[in-house]
């Protein structure tokens, strides 16, 4: 019993639902494949971002009679859902199955404050991205220390972009439609464990995974055939984390994690809108640099500490702190945070010996992105348009279900 109820730590109650850097909101975690015996998990999260920022341009809009420069709640709430099956149909081999939701964005930003123009709308812009991973996964296990791992992942990416109003510039009337794709990726990995002393470590790495998308993108409610349309490249990041845990008392599990997502190499670049930059900058190259749609300036990193307490056979409690380094993007309204500092608690029943439910809440403290002088025009770059952030936090709510048969 004690070393199964360990074994539900699962490196946190919030292990696989996070608000992240970049676009990932899931760190995609294997853990509940490397239980004992057969297992199934169902887990849920809420997420509630507290996040808004100062517009630029604010002598221009001062003309206008405008006095709130506040964009208002930039990102909006959203849901999460996880669930994994592990089946140990031999002594030595296993198989199982992940379902997350790794990427996302939820922003719908609107600046209408009160002024003198006719039209009270200055600016919006509506940026959502939603994605769905199904994780196959086949396990070896020589001996009760060593798993040795491996499988393929089936993706679905999607999203949407459209941007209005004067810092989008010429960008501005803007819309991207980005068709469902599905992609196929790999992923391997080892495990040591050594059950009698709560000991368990895993390093897991992800392949990235290709998306030829077809994106309907449009001007001024005007589809845009500048160039023949071909498919966009997007390539969701590769990863590699690395978990640890282990028992420090009879009553006492310290536990940690390290992840790297290579962000640096991620971008959103259409065709149209490529094309039509492109000849932008030929007849304006002092005006105007290159850029991409969507991109970001650095891989991230994300560790995570955390200390478990057993209060009884049917209790334990957990807190946990994380840090992430953020991909340093400048501050934009589609980028107004740049990694956070996090705090979580959490508890898990066991309802029966072989069946538990877990709660936990996780506080968010986001760093503020780097504000970037307006000195020169980059029409459009999702950065350039912020010229304060304000002290932005978000509330992540989540529950998870396990059931050992």
């Amino acid at each position: 019993m004690y070393i199964r109820l360990w074994g539900t730590i699962s490196f946190g109650i919030l292990p696989c639902l996070i608000f992240a850097a970049g676009l990932e909101k899931s760190n995609q975690s294997i853990s509940p494949f490397l239980e004992k015996g057969n297992y199934l998990e169902l887990s849920a999260a809420y997420i509630s971002p507290h996040i808004s920022g100062q517009m630029t341009n604010q002598s221009t809009l001062q003309k206008v009679g405008v006095s709130d420069f506040s964009t208002g709640q930039l990102i909006q709430d959203y849901s999460m859902f996880n669930a994994a099956l592990k089946v140990q149909y031999q002594p030595h081999w296993s198989f199982g199955f992940i379902y997350d939701q790794p990427y996302a964005a939820e922003l719908n930003y609107q600046y209408a404050p009160e002024s003198l123009l006719p039209n009270k709308t200055i600016e919006t812009a509506k940026f959502q991205i939603e994605s769905q991973n199904l994780t196959h996964l086949w396990g070896y296990q020589p001996n009760q220390n060593w798993n040795f791992y491996t499988g393929f992942a089936l993706q679905e990416f999607k999203g949407h972009l459209n941007v209005n109003g004067l810092s989008y510039s010429i960008m501005s009337g803007y819309q991207a439609q980005i068709k469902p794709d599905t992609g196929v990726g790999w992923l391997t990995g080892v495990s040591y464990q050594i059950p009698e002393y709560a000991f368990s470590s895993s390093i897991t790495y992800r392949s990235k995974i290709k998306h030829d998308a077809h994106i309907l993108e449009s001007l001024a409610d005007q589809v845009l055939l500048y160039v023949p349309n071909t498919t966009t490249k997007i390539q969701t990041p590769q990863s590699l984390s690395i978990d640890f845990k282990t028992g420090i008392s009879q009553n006492n599990l310290l536990f940690n994690s390290l992840r790297w997502v290579n962000w640096q190499d991620f971008h959103i670049q259409p065709t149209q809108f490529n094309a039509i930059l492109d000849t932008v900058i030929t007849q304006y190259p002092d005006l105007i640099q290159k850029f991409n749609l969507i991109d970001y300036k650095k891989d991230q990193w994300t560790t995570q500490l955390g200390i478990a307490h057993r209060l009884h056979q049917q209790w334990i409690i957990s807190t946990d702190f994380m840090w992430d380094s953020g991909t340093g993007n400048p501050a934009g309204t589609l980028n107004p945070s740049d990694g956070f500092y996090a705090l979580g608690i959490g508890a898990i029943y066991h309802i029966q010996p072989n069946s538990f439910i877990a709660a936990g809440v996780k506080y968010f403290q986001l760093n503020k992105a780097e504000i970037t002088p307006n000195n020169h025009f980059v029409a459009g770059n999702q950065n350039t348009n912020l010229d304060t952030v304000n002290a932005n936090y978000t509330l992540a709510y989540g529950l998870k279900i396990g059931h050992f048969f």
